[in-house]
C-alpha cells in the first residue's frame, strides 16, 4: 500500500495526479500540501496540509510516507510573471523538501520539472535546472519529469500560455492571434498523469520529457480552437517579427500511450466551460 505526499497537488497537473491515484487499489492515503484550496477534491483517502513551500513545518514523525510527488512552484501561469519571486519560490521550495525527503524514509521521489529547462535561460528556467541539480543529489531513489504544455478543462486562461490565451479570446467571441510560426504540442492532462505516474512507478533514476508528440504551430492551433468554439477568428498585426520557438519533447520522451486527441480536449474544454455544472457533476461521480 502506497502513501502519497504530494506538494502542487491543488494545481492543474496536479489535480489530475490525484484523480489518478485515487481510482488505485493500493493508494492508502494521499496528503496534499496546500496554502488554503483543500476544497477541490474530496475523498476518504485524501487529506491537505496546509502550508507554503518557501515555510511549511513538515509532517513529523508520526505521519508515514512511502512516495514523494514535487510539483510545487509557483506556476509560470501569470501574462507578466514576476520571475525572481518564481526563482526564489522554485530553488528555496525545492532545497526545503528535499533535505526533509532526506531525513525521512521514503521509497522514491518523483520530481515534476518542466520542458523550460531546456529551451530558455529565463530566471524560471535556470531555476527548474537548479532544482533538478539539487534533485539528482539525494540518496533516495529519484526521478524527473520534463512536462511540456498540457491541456485540459481546468486550464488556466489567463496567463502566458497559447493555447489559453485562444480559448480565453473564442469566449469573448473571436480568437484574435498573431502570425506565428512557433511549433507546439498538447498533452491531455489526465494522460499527463498516467505518464508521471508510470515513470514514478517503472522509470530509471532519470530524467524524462514527458509531452505529446503531435506537433502543432500556434497559427493552425487559433483555427483549430476557433473552428471548436465555432467563432471567427482575427489575425493581428505585429509591429515586430516575433521570434519562432519549437517547444517540442526531445528524444528521452516518456513513450506512454496518448489517449486523448487535441481536438477531442477542446472539445471537453469547451464543454466544461458552457457546462460546467454538468461537468463538475461527472468528475464528482468519477473520483468516487
Amino acid at each position: 500500500m502506497r502513501r502519497y505526499f504530494i506538494t502542487g497537488g491543488t494545481g492543474f497537473v496536479g489535480r489530475a495526479i490525484v484523480r489518478e491515484l485515487l481510482k488505485r487499489s493500493d493508494t492508502e492515503r494521499i496528503t496534499c500540501l496546500t496554502r488554503g484550496r483543500d476544497d477541490l477534491i474530496q475523498h476518504p483517502k485524501l487529506d491537505y496540509w496546509k502550508g507554503d513551500i518557501t515555510s511549511v513545518e513538515f509532517p513529523g514523525d508520526r505521519h508515514r510516507f512511502t512516495d514523494l510527488i514535487h510539483g510545487a512552484a509557483e506556476a509560470n501561469d501569470l501574462l507578466h510573471p514576476d520571475e525572481h519571486r518564481y526563482y526564489h519560490a522554485v530553488v528555496s521550495g525545492a532545497d526545503r523538501v528535499f533535505q526533509w525527503a532526506n531525513s525521512r524514509d521514503f521509497n522514491r521521489i518523483l520530481f515534476i520539472s518542466s520542458g523550460a529547462v531546456g529551451k530558455g535561460d529565463s530566471p524560471y528556467c535556470q531555476a527548474k535546472r537548479l532544482s533538478e541539480w539539487l534533485c539528482e543529489r539525494l540518496a533516495i531513489p529519484t526521478k524527473i519529469a520534463r512536462v511540456y504544455s498540457v491541456v485540459g478543462e481546468e486550464l488556466p486562461l489567463n496567463g502566458q500560455y497559447a493555447i489559453g490565451r485562444f480559448v480565453g479570446s473564442a469566449l469573448q467571441g473571436e480568437v484574435k492571434y498573431y502570425r506565428s510560426h512557433s511549433v507546439r504540442s498538447y498533452l491531455h492532462v489526465e494522460d499527463c498523469a498516467r505518464h508521471l505516474l508510470d515513470i514514478l512507478d517503472r522509470g530509471d533514476c532519470r530524467a524524462y520529457d514527458v509531452g505529446s508528440t503531435k506537433s502543432i504551430t500556434v497559427t493552425d492551433l487559433a483555427h483549430l480552437v476557433a473552428n471548436v468554439f465555432e467563432v471567427p477568428i482575427r489575425l493581428i498585426p505585429e509591429k515586430h517579427h516575433p521570434t519562432s520557438v519549437v517547444y517540442l519533447p526531445g528524444i528521452d520522451h516518456w513513450k506512454g500511450n496518448e489517449t486523448i486527441t487535441l481536438i477531442e480536449s477542446l472539445r471537453r474544454l469547451r464543454a466544461h466551460l458552457c457546462h460546467p455544472n454538468l461537468e463538475q457533476s461527472q468528475a464528482a461521480r468519477a473520483v468516487h
